[in-house]
């Protein structure tokens, strides 16, 4: 059994698919749960996501494949981290077992619906860390990272991964991503040679550094009750006719480096005053890039849940690509007394509180 946390973004949305331009996410204790058992009949895989998933598998040289490929697709990350971690096994000679893996969540609403928590890598990472196990793989936190981003990057290419890290490392946690241009390893699948070989390979400008849990402060998320589609903001926000969203967007990017720079300082010294400066300033360089790029970032509920919570002192912000999900409030430690009518304002708002706190930093050796 393995399980991995799922994760909200503190501040460095939409710069972090930038190599080198840092994000700052905390892993909270809403989590994907893998379950893995021998069997003497075929591999299958089953899921409480979209109210249950059966797939049986059958091997074909080697490798898993759907025995039905028409119901695959909302398993398409859980297959993935099988493709890739048995790919992994087979070259340290642990050839392929039939088993029965199960997938268990409490990253989404009772009806279903995301909770903007990363609910898709979480699944992934704990896949991998599952199945690790249960080929005996010795992974460390950051290889469970790379193994998981691997199977990941086979889905949707154009993540930043700060989910899979949160999900891999847990804490608080400065994030980088992989630059994918400069590490073969990590443009396509035909680029891998092996797995081991990706692995071993370097991944420039990859940071992946806990930092300290902010202990005189408390953080507060609340959910928007819609759903909001990562993929197309970020589509959005690529769609450039020039050419050069990078360079469209220098200015932000250099910004928000500087933001999630100053922020992570704050987290090192125990600073709350900075930290909430500096989760006021990401909010304001996200609604200015909402404003020049159209996202919709900023829907009104997620409005709501900033202008009450900063009504109480709290620094606000909607966390991850915005558009509805999730919203965070960091409160000083000596606020706390605030929490039940700033939760009941939220309510009244039609943002429902979330219950959720820090997932510790993961060290061990899986």
């Amino acid at each position: 059994m393995f399980r991995a946390p799922g994760k909200l973004f503190v501040a460095g949305e939409y710069a972090v698919l930038w190599p080198g331009h840092p994000a700052v996410l905390m892993a909270v204790d809403r989590y994907a749960t893998v379950t893995i058992a021998d069997t003497a009949g075929p591999t299958t895989l089953t899921s409480d996501l979209s109210g249950g998933l059966v797939l049986r598998c059958e091997r074909v040289d080697g490798r898993l494949a759907p025995a039905e490929p028409a119901a695959a697709g909302p398993l398409a990350f859980v297959r993935s981290a099988v493709d890739v971690v048995e790919r992994l096994a087979a070259e340290h000679g642990r050839p392929g077992r039939p088993f029965h893996l199960s997938v268990a969540t409490d990253l989404t609403a009772g009806d279903g619906r995301k909770l903007g928590l990363g609910s898709s890598a979480a699944v992934t990472v704990a896949t991998c860390g599952a199945l690790a196990r249960f080929y005996d793989l010795r992974l460390s936190r950051a290889d469970l990272y790379r193994v998981a981003m691997l199977a990941t990057l086979a889905v949707t290419p154009d993540t930043s991964g700060g989910d899979v890290a949160a999900g891999a490392v847990g804490g608080w946690l400065l994030y980088c991503a992989p630059d994918r241009q400069r590490s073969p390893g990590l443009t396509g699948d035909a680029a891998w040679g092996t797995v081991s070989g990706a692995l071993s390979a370097p991944w420039p400008e990859l940071v992946l550094r806990p930092l300290p849990t902010p202990r005189s402060a408390c953080l507060e998320a609340g959910w928007t009750g819609r759903p909001a589609s990562t993929t197309g903001l970020l589509g959005r926000f690529r769609d450039d006719p020039d050419g050069s969203v990078a360079g469209r967007h220098r200015a932000f990017l250099a910004a928000s480096t500087t933001c999630v720079s100053l922020l992570a300082t704050g987290l090192m010294g125990g600073n709350v005053g900075r930290i909430q400066q500096q989760i006021r300033r990401a909010r304001d360089l996200l609604s200015e890039l909402d404003r020049r790029a159209s996202l919709g970032w900023m829907t009104p509920r997620l409005r709501a849940l900033c202008e009450v919570a900063e009504a109480f002192g709290a620094a606000a912000k909607p966390s991850g690509a915005g558009g509805g999900d999730c919203g965070i409030a960091l409160l000083r430690g000596d606020q706390s007394y605030v929490l039940p009518e700033l939760r009941e304002r939220w309510i009244a708002a039609g943002v429902q509180p979330l219950a959720l706190h820090p997932h510790p930093t993961q060290q061990d050796t899986l």
